[in-house]
């Protein structure tokens, strides 16, 4: 009917229609322009809802590669910067220069201008990681069920775990952590690449407190962070050289994964070993653990163990232990070995949550306050020990493990031996977790950080009382030199 109207207008233009002829064409023209604007909606909302379902359907490796619109990508920039704001207490704790980082903010946004891929998506956000310079925040977090499911996927990796000494990477085992011939070897190429090229870009996109903390990190991520911005190779040509020969070997890649990624038992994290008369051995690799009894048993059976033998030195090797919940280290340590009240720390500032709220505090509001209560001796105790006490440290000393080594020091309940902490002495702390609603890319930001129980010094790593440097490729070292000087 339409079509027949308007022939019949535009070939007779002295026959016009009446009003009521123009209003009809005019209705009709709309009621079909409507039915055509609804149509691209209902399209536009069927493949906004495919695309969406798909990507949610996808496993984790497979959704790296999923292309985002750069809207959508700058969306979820300004989700993540909104949600750490409303989250974190005092991001100047932390971030040095606070002016250069939201630059780097704006010039990550404007530089996203085509679709990308949620993997090259991270490769241009993770860089802000390194000026975050905190080992709990994180953005664009690659976690373990995306290696997990490449793995699974017959993926391929970097075929050995490996360690920085004296700032040169080395090999330390096969990746799975099974011994290997090449032990000890420097690694100067992979693939025909400058190590140094390799490491520089990998330690500005991981996390952590400091250098120190960011190469310990990725030690253990080496295989998942090579893949991730060198992509996947069935085979590795690798450059590698010791004291007596320099060789280059090729060797294929593995689908297995990494040791630090690899489910550990209650008797990989924690160990208690009578070394002679006179000195004990107590390794605790995390503070925590699902069973609770189970470790608190462990630990009772310990100090039995130290009164039964009457032992007068404990070693206590935290250098593995990357942190976990404080009353691990309160109960199941401090418990045996404290001889006065203490504090785990001094000065605190909190941001307001909802699932953390108290009565009377505003949500999204900061507070600072005084941690006054002190947590009194078990003066009961039938295994106090009242030897002497020497904490092991390093750099992958973290988070509720530097809570414990401040209190140990702060309080002289023990002397803490070996190096620096990779982390700060003032630790930020109750992680919160959440992710970019495009991407898919998790977040991880911390609520509150405390400085040490005697205050101070809050950004600066934790000293030992006696700094004793070894070769990390034979971890006993240190033990047997501490040993030597008692």
């Amino acid at each position: 009917m339409k079509k027949n109207l308007l022939i019949q207008f535009n070939k007779n233009k002295k026959n016009r229609p009446t009003a009521v002829g123009r209003n009809l064409i005019k209705q009709q023209h709309n009621s079909i322009n409507s039915i055509k604007i609804m149509k691209q909606i209902i399209l536009l909302l069927i493949i906004f809802v495919t695309n969406n379902t798909t990507f949610a359907q996808k496993s984790p490796y497979e959704k790296l590669k999923s292309e985002i619109q750069p809207q959508d990508l700058k969306s979820d920039i300004d989700t993540w910067l909104d949600w750490i704001h409303l989250t974190h207490p005092d991001l100047s704790y932390t971030i040095k220069d606070i002016d250069k980082f939201y630059k780097s903010v704006s010039n990550i946004k404007d530089s996203i201008n085509s679709p990308l891929t949620v993997l090259e998506f991270w490769k241009r956000i993770s860089p802000l990681n390194n000026q975050l310079s905190d080992g709990h925040l994180i953005v664009g977090h690659i976690n373990a069920p995306i290696l997990t499911d490449y793995v699974s996927k017959g993926g391929k990796l970097f075929p050995f775990d490996v360690l920085f000494n004296k700032d040169e990477l080395l090999i330390h085992s096969s990746l799975d952590g099974k011994d290997s011939e090449y032990k000890g070897y420097v690694i100067a190429k992979i693939n025909n690449i400058p190590i140094d090229r390799i490491i520089a870009p990998m330690l500005l996109r991981i996390n952590g407190d400091s250098d120190a903390q960011r190469k310990v990190l990725l030690q253990r991520k080496f295989a998942l962070f090579y893949m991730l911005l060198f992509g996947e190779f069935k085979e590795f040509t690798i450059s590698i050289k010791n004291e007596n020969n320099d060789k280059t070997i090729s060797i294929n890649g593995v689908s297995q994964l990494p040791k630090f990624y690899q489910q550990s038992t209650f008797d990989d994290n924690f160990k208690f070993k009578i070394l002679n008369k006179e000195n004990a051995l107590l390794t605790i690799n995390e503070f925590g653990w699902d069973d609770k009894k189970l470790y608190y048993d462990f630990m009772d059976s310990a100090f039995m163990s130290l009164k039964q033998n009457k032992v007068k030195h404990l070693i206590i090797d935290i250098r593995e232990n990357g942190g976990g919940d404080d009353e691990f280290w309160m109960k199941g340590i401090l418990k045996y070995i404290a001889n006065k009240p203490y504090r785990w720390g001094s000065t605190y500032k909190k941001k307001i949550i909802a699932k953390y709220r108290d009565a009377g505090e505003v949500i999204g509001s900061t507070i600072t306050g005084k941690i006054d209560t002190l947590i009194p001796v078990e003066v009961k105790n039938k295994y106090k020990f009242n030897g002497e006490v020497s904490i092991l440290i390093g750099p992958y000393t973290y988070s509720s493990a530097i809570l414990f080594a401040n209190t140990v020091q702060d309080f002289k309940f023990g002397k803490l031996i070996g190096e620096p902490t990779g982390g700060k002495s003032g630790q930020t702390g109750s992680t919160q977790f959440s992710k970019m609603s495009n991407s898919g890319l998790p977040m991880i930001t911390p609520r509150f950080y405390l400085e040490r129980p005697r205050g101070g010094g809050q950004k600066e790593p934790i000293n030992p009382d006696v700094k004793i440097g070894y070769d990390k490729l034979h971890p006993d070292e240190l033990i047997n030199t501490l040993l030597r000087k008692k």
